[in-house]
C-alpha cells in the first residue's frame, strides 16, 4: 500500500428512475434549482442552491469515527461553471456549522480534507452547491474517500418464493452497476417456489452477464431462514468472500448502498454486522426504520422511540431531522438488507430453523453474545413494502411471530424467569381477543404449545409447519374472505382520556365474556370497519362486522362468540402459567440445542445436496 492510494467509501449519487418520488432522499429541501445529469451529476440553475445534505448523500461521520480508525475523510468534487461549494458539519442535534467554502470559476477539482474528531455523539458532513447569478454550476461527480487501498467482497444471497419478476429486477440492479463488480463476487439465488426466476424471459441475459458469479439453487420452501441459511452455507463452502449480504427478493436496492455497507464493514476496527434501513416501497421518500432496538424487558421491538419510524423526508428534510444526525444504537437489523462477516457465521452459526419472522433478531442477539455488534449507518438502505400493507399479526404468520419471539427470549433473556416477557405475551392475547380475532389468539396459543414441546422438532417442522398452521388459521371466519355482504360504516370511536379508556376496556371485556351475542349477528354484519379503524374499542356495542384486510383487497367476517372468548382466555391463562413455571428448564434445553440447530453441519443435513 502506498500513501497515494485512496478508497472512495461513499459516492454522491442521484436517482435515474422514479425521480419525483425519491428525490428528497438525494437532494435535501428545495430541489427546484437542481437539474439532474444522470447517476453522478447535477446542474445548479443560475442563482440557485442545491444541498447534498440528504439521506443518501450526507456522509455519516459519527459512525465512521466510532467504528473505524479513520481520522480524516476527503471530499473530492469535480465542478464546472461559476459559483461556490460550501461544506458543513452537524452535531447530534442537527445544528449545522460551515467548515469550508471554495469559489469555483471554470473547471475545478475541489479537494477538502476533513477531520473526524468532534463527532462522538453524532453528526454528519455534507456540501451545498451555490450557482452565481446568471451562471450555472455543474457537478460531474463527487465522493468521500479515505487513505489506503481496501479489498473486500461479499456473496449476495436472495431467497425467493414465487416472486420471479422482483427477484430478477434485484439481479439486474447488481449486474448493471459496474462499481459492484469487484465488491459482489458471487450471487446465490435460492429459488424455493414453483414460478421460477430461471423461467423469466430476460433471465438468460442477466445470468450471462453474471457468468460464474451466479449460483442458482432449487429447494423446497423452507422460509426465509431456510433460504438464507442455504446461501450462507454456499458462501462458507466457496470460501472466496469476506461477507454474506442478505437481500430480500422483492426489494429495490440502491446499489451505492451495497458498496457503502461493504466498505464500512471492511474499514471497521472489529467485525460488525452492517444493517441497511428500509424505505417504503409504496411511499418512496419515507424511511420505515433504521437502527432498530430490542426491549429485553418485554421481548419485543422498541416502537416508542421518537423519530425512529416512518420518517418522511419530503415533509422534514434530512438536515432538519435530529434522529438521523445522532448516533443510534442498533440491536438487530431486518434481513431485507444485512451484511454479515463470514467469520461470524463460522463461529456463531447460521440462522436457526425458524422458517420466518424473528430469525434476524435472534441471529443479531446471538452475534452480540459472540462480541459482534450490529451497526446501521445512515445512507445505507433499500426500498421494501412496508408492514402496514401486510399486518402479519392478522394472518397465519402470527404463529411464527409469537413462537420465534419466545424462542429468542428463551435463548437470550438474562433473567431466570422474565416475568415482563410472559406478561407482555399474555396481554398480547387480549388485544386480538377484544377485536374478535379468534384465529390470532388460537395461533398464539399453538405457538406456546410448540415452544413448550422443546427444540428438537424445529428442523422437521421447517418444511411442514407453515402448511399446518395455515390450515388451522383458515378454520376461523376472521381468516376467510367473504363476498356479497354489505354493511354501513361504523364501529365505536377510540375513547379519549385514561379514565374513558379504562371504562370502555372494562365494559368491552365484560361484554365479551358475559353477554351472549345477539342472534341476528350470526347472519348479518352490523358494521363495516376499515383496517385503520380496527381497535379493541371497535366492538363495544357490535357483535358482527365486515373488516377490511390490511391491504384493502378483501373483507373478512368478525363475529363475537362468548363461548369462544371464555375458552380462549382460559387457554391463554393456563398456557402462560405453564410457560412461567417451566421457563428455567425450557431455557436450559433450548440453549443446549441452539448451537447444534444453527450449525453448518445440521443445516447441511436439513437441506441436503
Amino acid at each position: 500500500m502506498t500513501v497515494a492510494e485512496r478508497t472512495a467509501v461513499a459516492r454522491v449519487v442521484f436517482p435515474v428512475a422514479d425521480v419525483d418520488a425519491v428525490l428528497p432522499l438525494y437532494v435535501d429541501g428545495d430541489a427546484s434549482h437542481a437539474e439532474l445529469l444522470g447517476r453522478d451529476g447535477v446542474r445548479v440553475l443560475p442563482g440557485g442552491t442545491v444541498s447534498l445534505g440528504s439521506y443518501f448523500n450526507a456522509f455519516p461521520a459519527s459512525y465512521w469515527r466510532a467504528e473505524t480508525d479513520v481520522t480524516t475523510v476527503r471530499l473530492t468534487a469535480r465542478l464546472t461553471g461559476r459559483g461556490r461549494i460550501e461544506v458543513f458539519r452537524s452535531d447530534a442535534q442537527a445544528s449545522a456549522v460551515l467548515v469550508e467554502s471554495r469559489e469555483v470559476d471554470g473547471v475545478a477539482g475541489v479537494e477538502v480534507e476533513l477531520p473526524l474528531d468532534g463527532f462522538a455523539d453524532g453528526g454528519v458532513l455534507w456540501f451545498d452547491l451555490i450557482a452565481a447569478d446568471g451562471e450555472t454550476l455543474e457537478l460531474s461527480d463527487a465522493d468521500w474517500s479515505i487513505a489506503g487501498a481496501m479489498t473486500a467482497s461479499a456473496t449476495a444471497v436472495m431467497a425467493t418464493f414465487n416472486r420471479p419478476v422482483d427477484c430478477l429486477a434485484q439481479l439486474r440492479t447488481i449486474v448493471e452497476d459496474a462499481r459492484l463488480d469487484d465488491l459482489v463476487d458471487r450471487v446465490v439465488v435460492v429459488d424455493q417456489g414453483t414460478d421460477l426466476v430461471a423461467g423469466q424471459p430476460d433471465f438468460a441475459a442477466v445470468a450471462a452477464r453474471l457468468g460464474d458469479r451466479l449460483q442458482l439453487v432449487r429447494q423446497p420452501n423452507l422460509g426465509g431462514s431456510g433460504g438464507f441459511s442455504r446461501g450462507m452455507l454456499e458462501a462458507l463452502r466457496a470460501g472466496d468472500s469476506d461477507y454474506v449480504l442478505l437481500l430480500d427478493d422483492d426489494a429495490i436496492t440502491e446499489p451505492e448502498a451495497v458498496a457503502r455497507a461493504i466498505r464500512f464493514a471492511a474499514a471497521a476496527r472489529e467485525p460488525l454486522v452492517v444493517g441497511g434501513g428500509m424505505l417504503h416501497l409504496d411511499d418512496r421518500a419515507v424511511l420505515y426504520t433504521q437502527s432498530e432496538q430490542w426491549d429485553p424487558r418485554i421481548g419485543w421491538v422498541r416502537l416508542d422511540r421518537p423519530g425512529a419510524y416512518d420518517h418522511d423526508f419530503a415533509a422534514t428534510p434530512f438536515r432538519d431531522a435530529p434522529y438521523f444526525h445522532a448516533h443510534q444504537r442498533s440491536d438487530f437489523n431486518g434481513w431485507w438488507m444485512c451484511l454479515i462477516p463470514i467469520p461470524v457465521i463460522r463461529e456463531a452459526g447460521l440462522s436457526l430453523p425458524l422458517f420466518l419472522k424473528g430469525d434476524d433478531v435472534e441471529f443479531a442477539l446471538r452475534a452480540r453474545e459472540h462480541g459482534v455488534r450490529t451497526v446501521s449507518p445512515t445512507g445505507i438502505a433499500l426500498w421494501h413494502l412496508g408492514w402496514g400493507g401486510k399486518a402479519p399479526t392478522r394472518t397465519w404468520e402470527a404463529y411464527f411471530l409469537h413462537r420465534n419471539r419466545l424462542i429468542t427470549e428463551l435463548l437470550h433473556a438474562r433473567r431466570r424467569r422474565p416475568t415482563g416477557v410472559i406478561l407482555h405475551s399474555f396481554l398480547g392475547d387480549l388485544k386480538p381477543l377484544l377485536t374478535l380475532q379468534y384465529s390470532a389468539v388460537r395461533l398464539r396459543a399453538q405457538a406456546i404449545v410448540d415452544v413448550l414441546s422443546g427444540p428438537e422438532r424445529l428442523p422437521r417442522w421447517l418444511g411442514t409447519r407453515a402448511s399446518a398452521i395455515r390450515d388451522l388459521w383458515q378454520e376461523y371466519p376472521d381468516a376467510t374472505p367473504v363476498t356479497g355482504l354489505i354493511a354501513p360504516e361504523g364501529g365505536a370511536d377510540e375513547p379519549r382520556g385514561r379514565i374513558a379508556q379504562v371504562r370502555t376496556l372494562l365494559r368491552v371485556g365484560a361484554r365479551h365474556l358475559l353477554v351472549p351475542a345477539r342472534p341476528f349477528a350470526a347472519d348479518r354484519p352490523e358494521v363495516h370497519l376499515t383496517a385503520s379503524r380496527l381497535g379493541w374499542w371497535s366492538f363495544a356495542d357490535v357483535d358482527s362486522a365486515l373488516v377490511d384486510t390490511a391491504d384493502g383487497r378483501a373483507m373478512v367476517r368478525y363475529r363475537r362468540d362468548r363461548r369462544e372468548s371464555v375458552r380462549a382466555l382460559r387457554r391463554s391463562m393456563r398456557l402462560h402459567a405453564r410457560l412461567w413455571l417451566h421457563w428455567p428448564w425450557l431455557a436450559t434445553g433450548w440453549r443446549r440445542a441452539a448451537p447444534r440447530l444453527a450449525s453448518a453441519v445440521s443445516w447441511a443435513e436439513v437441506l441436503g445436496p
